[in-house]
């Protein structure tokens, strides 16, 4: 029956999404945003709900389901990081039609639906071999039950050396579930990349995106535009392997490698004020522990006219869960932020209209949304994806 809904959901969307993109600027993304994408998108989706309640069941949590529970009874005796997640997952269950909304608690009723092959099937059938998210699914929920039971932290969970070769396939840009985001960041950074550019990527870890842009670069003839390309990311594993990689397999870009912290003072880690041309994050900004803060302080490191370009996961709304939080829920960079009412009011990922907001709160101008999420949103519900373009 899932399956069912998700295919007469999928009928509709990709003319939904083509008829809102209609001019010749998006042909490359009405191009990625097919069938294909979008049949994965939402196998995606009911994927990680199944996933959510297994992991549920895994925990024992089923007495109390049946039951008729909520995140309050649930999190008695469970250690406090697990407050988001808990409530998140009750939420998305629910949305997702998993559980039932009794009053303000949920039910589950009848046989438990975490049947994960006929999804692999559904997406395979319609999408190819791309089945990375999946696998990255199905590993979180076999190694976070300590998260909950003995209050072990996510990071260190989540990217062991057994997982972590799971984030990279996740993170490339085969994967069509991620490559929008690169894309959508590459199309916000071409637009305005000026000669001569001196440019650093902020949270790079893969690569993927500089892959993209080297590929992208060489085929339309704007690499030659870069003067300097500072590949940095917090993670030294990360960090590491590009350095091994990159340097020989992307020809042609002035690459140098280093760590970088959005967190930490900007000074103190060799970049001086207007001394970049451009800024380009995909799927960073918002973990940065103070974002206005952080955004301010972006600012002034470009040059006047320098340009922060970058992508991020879009929530429609605050209150509404969508499936990509479900894996980083799990890491306290996710999870610890500073809270703002009118700037920052929620962890995670933020909607159009707050990105919008902290832009200007920062002192920015000239933003360009990559492309119009909101009106996206507004006829396609499950557009979670969007870039940014913004002056100093």
């Amino acid at each position: 029956m899932a399956l069912d809904k998700l295919r007469a959901k999928l009928e509709g969307l990709p003319d939904a999404l083509n008829g809102q993109l209609p001019d010749a600027r998006w042909a490359e993304l009405r191009e990625g945003f097919n069938r294909p994408f979008l049949a994965l998108h939402l196998a995606a989706e009911l994927y990680t709900a199944r996933v959510a309640l297994g992991l549920a069941l895994d925990l024992g949590w089923e007495a109390r389901l049946r039951a008729g529970t909520d995140a309050a009874e649930i999190l008695a005796g469970l250690p406090a990081q697990c407050r988001i997640p808990v409530s998140w997952m009750l939420g998305f269950l629910a949305d997702m039609g998993l559980l039932v909304r009794d009053g303000a608690k949920v039910k589950l009723v009848g046989a438990p639906d975490t049947d994960l092959d006929e999804i692999r099937a559904f997406a395979a059938a319609e999408s190819g071999p791309s089945m990375a998210t999946f696998d990255l699914l199905d590993r979180v929920r076999a190694i976070i039950p300590p998260f909950f039971t003995h209050g072990k932290p996510g990071e260190p969970l989540l990217f062991d050396l057994t997982t972590f070769p799971l984030w990279l396939a996740y993170f490339r840009n085969d994967n069509p579930v991620y490559r929008p985001n690169n894309l959508l960041t590459l199309m916000a950074l071409r637009d305005r990349l000026g000669e001569g550019a001196r440019v650093l990527e902020i949270g790079a870890g893969s690569g993927s995106f500089l892959r993209m842009l080297h590929e992208d670069g060489a085929a339309k003839g704007y690499l030659t535009r870069l003067a300097e390309y500072r590949f940095t990311d917090v993670a030294p594993a990360f960090l590491r392997r590009a350095q091994r990689e990159l340097a020989g397999e992307l020809p042609g870009l002035p690459l140098t490698f280093g760590a970088f912290d959005l967190n930490k003072d900007f000074h103190a880690q060799g970049i001086e004020d207007g001394s970049l041309d451009a800024i380009v994050g995909v799927n960073v900004l918002h973990v940065a522990k103070d974002l206005p803060a952080t955004l301010a302080a972006l600012r002034r490191a470009l040059k006047p006219g320098g340009l922060l370009a970058f992508g991020e996961c879009l929530k429609p709304s605050l209150t509404e869960p969508i499936y990509l939080e479900f894996l980083f829920n799990f890491m306290d960079s996710f999870r610890g932020v500073n809270l703002d009412p009118d700037l920052r009011p929620a962890p995670g990922f933020l909607t159009p209209e707050q990105w919008d907001r902290l832009l200007r709160h920062a002192g920015f101008r000239e933003i360009r949304a990559y492309p119009d999420a909101r009106a996206l949103m507004d006829h396609v519900p499950d557009f979670f994806v969007g870039g940014f373009g913004a002056q100093a």
